[in-house]
């Protein structure tokens, strides 16, 4: 391994580690803000005499579509309740608020549902034995019997902290550890440069998506015109209806 490819190794490792937080703290703001914007979307409704409950009925079709709702079986009322719960429980659902303004491609599946192909794989493998080192360490048995309650508080939650980053994959956060608690790191720098290469592709992606959302535009706004207009893309969005220029 030449010294320029660990140092590339090394730049990736950090490029990745700020885009996981960054992706964490973009998702923390679409749901800090979605209540303050069914607020705001409200009152803008009321201040120009709009009837949401008129529009969820009559453009139902359109909303259930965008809500990737599945009405086969459901009545009339039991869809009529549905579109008016989502739009009154933004701040916990991932709806016309969140999504993005024009949502083509299909999400990303979970770590629990992705079939890692056979070089993630044996990467998988060789982070466990990572892991491994990393739980041996803060095994309650191991632990000094001179620890307090607090210390040893501590050591559980890095282990679960650990035990996490393996299950979704979040191996930097195991190298960091390692690194921390001074147990040796795996040397397959090239297997782990193809990997962190392919996840900064799809962690960027996602940032895109975060920064795409009405939440997301809602939040940038520092002024009511600025707001109007969010709200303005996102009932045309929602409904199909234009506003005069």
């Amino acid at each position: 391994m030449s010294a320029a490819q660990k140092l590339r190794w090394a730049r990736l490792v950090n490029e990745l580690t700020y885009l996981h937080e960054e992706g964490e703290f973009l998702e923390t703001i679409n749901k800090s803000v979605a209540s303050e914007f069914h607020e705001y979307y409200q009152d803008f409704c009321e201040r120009l005499s709009i009837d949401i409950e008129a529009l969820n009925r009559d453009n139902a079709d359109r909303v259930r579509k965008i809500y990737g709702m599945t009405d086969a079986s459901e009545g009339v009322e039991e869809t009529k309740k549905a579109l008016s719960d989502l739009q009154q429980q933004l701040a916990t659902y991932t709806g016309p608020s969140v999504f993005p303004l024009d949502p083509e491609s299909d999400e990303e599946p979970s770590p629990s549902e992705y079939e890692m192909t056979q070089d993630e794989t044996e990467l998988h493998e060789v982070f466990n034995k990572v892991f491994r080192k990393i739980a041996m360490r803060l095994h309650p048995d191991r632990l000094s019997p001179d620890l307090t309650d607090a210390e040893r508080k501590a050591s559980a939650e890095k282990f679960n902290t650990a035990r996490k980053a393996l299950e979704e994959r979040k191996y930097f956060i195991l190298l960091s550890m390692a690194k921390e608690m001074k147990i040796k790191t795996p040397r397959n720098y090239r297997q782990q440069i193809r990997w962190m290469k392919k996840e900064i592709g799809q962690l960027n992606n996602h940032i895109n998506t975060q920064k795409s959302t009405y939440n997301y535009l809602f939040s940038e706004c520092d002024t009511i015109e600025e707001k109007d207009r969010v709200i303005q893309k996102f009932i045309h969005h929602l409904f199909g209806i234009n506003f005069a220029k």
